[in-house]
């Protein structure tokens, strides 16, 4: 799978950032439309203008109690669905907490503005697979963007060097 379908967001994300000014250096691009088994969250280096890494990211689950993991994500802003939602988010305060290092969300659209309300936050965890399994799925999560513990830890770099991230979540 080709990392160029990210290049047209990675542009539109930018002109948001501009106008609203946030971070101009990198950008974060979670694409809900690929198979969870797929390298479809994206770290974008706007200098280079390319993807600089690309990880395999848990995406929410549900509420139902099924053991079926499902592929692809379905969305909500609503609290207790253990979805994940749709829409730019700010990178906020980092923290330690139940799976290490974590960063806090909070939603600039109307799509995902329960975000920090919800506790969906950014974070590591040890199932998730740091590398494509598809057509596997990964494991579910209740809504946050999870990525491996490795993953996390490259992602945390960059995240400690640099301020007002966005992260962009679509489908």
């Amino acid at each position: 799978m080709g990392l160029w379908r990210f290049r047209s967001r990675a542009a539109e994300l930018l002109a948001f950032c501009r106008d609203r000014g946030y971070n101009e250096n990198y950008l974060l691009l979670w694409d809900l439309s690929l198979h969870s088994g797929r390298r479809r969250f994206v770290v974008w280096n706007v200098v280079r203008d390319c993807a600089e890494y690309s990880f395999v990211v848990s995406h929410g689950s549900g509420s139902a109690k099924s053991k079926v993991r499902s592929a692809y994500a379905s969305l909500s802003n609503a609290d207790g669905s253990h979805l994940s939602s749709e829409g730019r988010a700010l990178v906020a305060e980092r923290y330690e907490g139940r799976y290490g290092v974590a960063y806090r969300l909070d939603g600039l659209d109307t799509t995902n503005s329960a975000l920090r309300q919800r506790c969906v936050v950014l974070h590591g965890w040890q199932y998730t697979t740091p590398f494509p399994i598809y057509p596997i799925p990964t494991v579910g999560s209740w809504g946050c963007p999870v990525l491996s513990r490795r993953a996390m830890g490259i992602l945390d770099d960059i995240l400690q060097r640099e301020k007002d991230v966005v992260l962009w979540a679509y489908k």
